[in-house]
């Protein structure tokens, strides 16, 4: 079994949505170290840095080395 992969984006939420790209709550949560939110950011930006991208750079990780020796 491969387990659990998680991710974590730590930041704060805006009173008023921004931006246009992404979905739910991308419009209002501005990631620490950026001063725009998730869905004003570019997106291969935010593919970087969001907890999604975390969590999937773990289960690769995992992957690889579930892999045999050539």
């Amino acid at each position: 079994m491969l387990g659990t992969f998680e991710g974590i984006a730590d930041g704060a939420i805006v009173d008023q949505p921004r931006g246009s790209r992404g979905f739910g709550y991308d419009p209002i949560f501005v990631p620490n170290g950026f001063g725009h939110t998730f869905a004003e950011l570019p997106v291969e930006l935010k593919n970087r840095i969001s907890h999604r991208a975390q969590a999937i750079r773990a289960l690769a990780a995992k992957l690889a080395a579930l892999k045999p020796s050539d």
